[in-house]
């Protein structure tokens, strides 16, 4: 079978290797579309994040068809459509293991009839985003939540706030975006480079703050943004990842006279991972809630190139999110 393999840096390859053989515990999955991740991009570009041995296969927001068991799999039948979470989609097949993937292995979940393969590869980043809103930021409704980058992360992040009944403020300094942000429900949006987000935000939240600020974008400029905007009890989480090396300054001041927090954000959790926001994910997306197919801005085919261009499109920020189809 094709597979596309990450070598080094900036180095995606083409390869042919052998099509998995399926144990008596074993679920062999014909991959019909994989999502694009902002983590796929940084590594081919940096090497940063999770990249336990090279060569490496980066996709992760996989949907298909399951094309063969092992004996002693009940769960799962040959002509499910499926969604899952494991690297290894960029290949036309991949292997899910009940023994041997068991940090992978809940994630495999059965596409309900009216969830494309498309919308399914959503599963995984928006049940992150739920974990980033409920677990880490503890939003509850009637919050205050400042949402920084309204790329397509952050993006569901609204989607999620909203349905929460939380007061969503985005900050991005991409006008476009901002009117996606506004379309998906966001209270109010602003652009910093056009007007003060502080000075915005004590006046909608009336000096109190925001409860939560979620940063889907980490830098300097962010982080300073959100500590200038929480309140009192306010926690502020880092929900994306950076490359290697880059620190940033905290006015401390700040955290400690509000009695705020600084929390991470990670998948659905580390080590007690909420698997049952894998389901609530799929809920969403099937009833309409989390209408992610709007996000889909553009479609490669399934080759080296193309994806090549949709890391670039995550570079450059001219889109949203980039589906890779297979035939």
């Amino acid at each position: 079978m094709k597979a596309i393999l990450l070598y080094g840096k900036e180095d995606l390859r083409e390869v042919e290797v052998e099509t998995p053989k399926v144990g008596p515990d074993d679920v062999l999955i014909k991959v019909r579309a994989c999502g694009v991740c902002p983590t796929d991009a940084r590594k081919y570009y940096t090497l940063s994040g999770i990249l336990p041995t090279l060569p490496f296969n980066l996709g992760h927001e996989w949907a298909g068809d399951i094309v063969e068991v092992g004996e002693n799999i009940t769960e799962f039948k040959p002509g499910m459509r499926v969604a899952g979470s494991k690297f290894g989609g960029y290949a036309e097949y991949l292997l899910m293991s009940k023994t041997g993937d068991q940090r992978w292995w809940w994630t495999l979940t059965e596409i309900p009839k009216n969830v494309s393969y498309e919308e399914a590869t959503f599963v995984e980043p928006l049940a992150d985003c739920l974990h980033s809103l409920i677990d880490q930021a503890e939003v509850k409704i009637g919050d205050w939540v400042l949402i920084i980058g309204a790329g397509q992360m952050g993006l569901q992040h609204v989607m999620v706030a909203k349905h929460i009944g939380a007061k969503v403020i985005v900050s991005d300094i991409i006008d476009e975006r901002l009117r996606y942000a506004e379309d998906f429900g966001a209270d109010y949006t602003i652009n910093p480079k056009k007007e003060s987000l502080e000075e915005a935000v004590k006046k909608l939240t009336q000096g109190e703050g925001v409860n939560a600020a979620i940063l889907t974008a980490v830098n300097q400029s962010t982080m300073d943004q959100a500590l200038k905007s929480i309140g009192k009890k306010a926690r502020i989480v880092i929900f994306a990842g950076v490359e290697k090396g880059i620190k940033l300054s905290i006015d401390t001041n700040i955290i400690h006279y509000n009695e705020a927090s600084i929390i991470g954000s990670e998948w659905v959790g580390v080590d007690e991972q909420n698997r049952k926001l894998y389901r609530l994910a799929l809920e969403l997306i099937a009833s309409g809630v989390a209408p992610v197919r709007k996000l889909i801005t553009h479609r490669f085919k399934f080759s080296v190139e193309e994806i090549k261009k949709a890391f670039e499109i995550i570079r450059s920020a001219k889109g949203l999110k980039s589906i890779v189809i297979f035939d």
